[in-house]
């Protein structure tokens, strides 16, 4: 028992790094920052991806009630300003929402008294719209592919234990990633892709390539490790695979 929760334990403990790593180096990882104006703190965030409902929202937090700004942003060639407007915790404004797959480039100037700040300082940033997804969605698909994830480092985890429960692992990371597959990634990128209610996406928008190959080599490897034909070899190199794909999706 007390084998099982230290295992248990490392696969979460795991899990969590893992995902935290790739939050961190995603290409749509927002920019964010904190600077100092004569002691008071302003913060920013920069998005390069929007979900939002109806308009897309850019807050400064700011302690200062000294400071003004504008967000300058570029569509289909042409700059448009959006003057920020005073709230209670800093700034605020708001960008009115365009259709799945199209994009903007922006850049947001903050002046306070004489100094001009430029966030980013060289360029432009990018920030792509697409649909609203719903919170039960985004749950269930956080479940499966991290669940997905948990249980196949769990199988190899199980190589510590003497493969007792190898098998049901095994089952169990083919049941979650056949449900993702299937149904839960197939309804997250509809709502995405802002196709409810509007058209039929093509099966491949729906599906995610590097999914599918995932759950090929689980069944495959699911069959070896049934036939008892390289187990640990088997375990080790799709945890691996898993890992490697997790991080490309």
């Amino acid at each position: 028992m007390k084998n099982e929760i230290i295992l248990w334990f490392c696969c979460i403990v795991l899990v969590f790094i893992l995902g935290y790593i790739k939050n961190i180096t995603d290409t749509d990882y927002p920019i964010t920052g904190t600077f100092g104006i004569e002691g008071r703190k302003v913060s920013y965030r920069l998005d390069k991806v929007s979900h939002d409902k109806n308009v897309y929202k850019n807050i400064i937090i700011s302690d200062t009630n000294e400071i003004e700004g504008k967000l300058i942003w570029n569509y289909n060639g042409k700059q448009k300003e959006t003057l920020y407007k005073k709230v209670e915790r800093g700034l605020e404004c708001d960008i009115p929402r365009l259709n799945p797959g199209q994009m903007i480039s922006y850049k947001v100037i903050l002046i306070h008294k004489d100094y001009i700040f430029e966030i980013p300082k060289d360029g432009f940033t990018t920030l792509t719209f697409w649909g609203h997804i719903p919170s039960g969605v985004n749950a269930l698909n956080f479940f499966f592919l991290y669940g997905g994830l948990l249980m196949s480092l769990r199988s190899t985890f199980e190589l510590f234990n003497k493969n007792r429960n190898l098998k049901k692992y095994s089952v169990i990371v083919c049941v979650l990633l056949l449900t993702l597959v299937t149904i839960i990634f197939p309804l997250y990128n509809t709502y995405k892709l802002g196709a409810i209610n509007s058209y039929i996406p093509s099966l491949t928008e729906l599906i995610e390539p590097e999914l599918l190959v995932l759950l090929l080599l689980w069944i495959a490897g699911t069959i070896l490790i049934f036939n008892k034909k390289y187990i640990r070899t088997t375990a080790i190199s799709i945890s691996a695979v898993t890992v490697l794909l997790f991080f490309i999706l």
